[in-house]
């Protein structure tokens, strides 16, 4: 009941869908992969049978059960079996991958259908003097080059905050203090950061164009994104510090996102390395650290 009521209400409020595909992330973890799809399927019917009375249309609920409900069970179940956040957040990346991928297999150039859909957007904004005209078509052409990679973050973004939602949830019933001390050992393996690398490198010879190398680095920055996060977390838990620079940390990804969320995937690569929590919980410097 409370993953349709809210899946239903997160079409008039986008944000409340991370909270649906939190409630069945939690049964998956507690209850096991069986009962995580009977809620999955009993979802499905009756946001479907719903959409159909309110809407007229239970289209939209197909596409709710493929992006989060699904995917939110697999990683769901990938987390209870593992017990790894990092290990959850490497499949998340590899399911954004298939998302990714599955835009140019329903169309020929997802590009050219972005263009298509954000031109009415973008002429509504010129019309309303938000865009100047003359900026109008440099507007559009950017982004639509950059929507395709845009949508397969903002799938990983929500899937991985479903997780650690339902993962807090399952914590504060019943391991209280529990997901603190596994969100703070968080940590992506070198051999992301060694892809990462090749995948950088590779963007710098190419010729300026967006392609699926950009696509491909926008979800790295978003693994190590959390990474970053995560890592925060853990040194400002170590080294005792209070509380307000989780808080200022916070208030600076409102209020200057591109530039702390670069950040943070920069801090989150640089640990993949050094693993400076390692460091601080060994008591060592770097000098004493072979």
């Amino acid at each position: 009941m409370s993953a349709t009521v809210l899946a239903i209400l997160s079409l008039l409020f986008p944000p409340v869908s991370i909270l649906s595909c939190a409630v069945v992330a939690l049964v998956t973890l507690r209850s096991g992969v069986a009962a995580g799809a009977v809620v999955l399927l009993l979802t499905g019917l009756a946001s479907g049978v719903l959409a159909q009375v309110l809407l007229g249309n239970a289209l939209p609920v197909i596409g709710f059960f493929l992006v989060m409900w699904l995917p939110g069970w697999l990683l769901a179940m990938l987390l209870r079996a593992s017990r790894s956040l990092a290990l959850t957040l490497q499949g998340g990346v590899v399911l954004a991958l298939v998302m990714l991928a599955s835009q140019y297999l329903q169309v020929e150039d997802p590009v050219a259908q972005w263009h298509d859909l954000l031109e009415p957007f973008i002429q509504s904004m010129t019309e309303s003097q938000l865009v100047e005209k003359s900026q109008q078509s440099v507007l559009l052409r950017e982004m639509s080059q950059w929507m395709p990679g845009l949508v397969a973050v903002g799938f990983l973004l929500q899937s991985m905050a479903s997780m650690l939602l339902a993962r807090w949830w399952q914590a504060k019933l019943y391991h209280p203090g529990g997901f603190r001390q596994e969100y703070h050992q968080l940590r992506l393996p070198r051999a992301v950061a060694i892809v990462t690398a090749v995948i950088l490198g590779l963007m710098l010879l190419n010729d300026g164009q967006v392609t699926w190398l950009e696509y491909v680095a926008m979800l790295l920055l978003s693994a190590w994104f959390f990474h970053g996060l995560a890592l925060a977390h853990g040194v400002l838990g170590l080294i005792g510090a209070n509380r307000a620079w989780l808080i200022g940390i916070y208030a600076l990804l409102l209020i200057a996102l591109p530039h702390a969320v670069t950040a943070l995937a920069a801090a989150g690569f640089v640990d993949a390395w050094f693993d400076f929590r390692a460091r601080l919980s060994s008591g060592k410097g770097p000098g004493e650290t072979g």
